[in-house]
């Protein structure tokens, strides 16, 4: 499957979906639909995000359903979450609604 990348200067108002992986190094708002979805360091999407797998080292702000969700120490997630695992590093932010599947 391919792997779809976001750089920094990338700006989207709008939905992304692949089938795919995501990595988002850039700023999306809207809906991010992907198998795996990574927010890197300097990427920040507003808006929803769904995936099997999410990993956050940036910040996300909405609503995330994933099956594993891993926030970086330094990620920020300020979301309602819906999720079957749940990791944390520590200096993790993490604020929001948050419900196991």
């Amino acid at each position: 499957m391919a792997k779809t990348y976001l750089s920094s200067d990338f700006k989207l108002n709008g939905n992304i979906k692949s089938q795919g992986d995501i990595e988002i190094d850039g700023q999306i708002k809207g809906k991010v639909v992907g198998n795996s979805v990574s927010v890197l360091a300097s990427g920040s999407v507003e808006g929803s995000i769904t995936g099997t797998s999410v990993s956050v080292d940036g910040k996300a702000n909405g609503v995330i359903s994933a099956s594993d969700l891993a926030v970086a120490s330094s990620g920020t997630v300020m979301a309602d979450v819906t999720y079957e695992t749940l990791s944390t590093d520590k200096g993790a932010k993490l604020q929001g609604n948050l419900k196991v599947k």
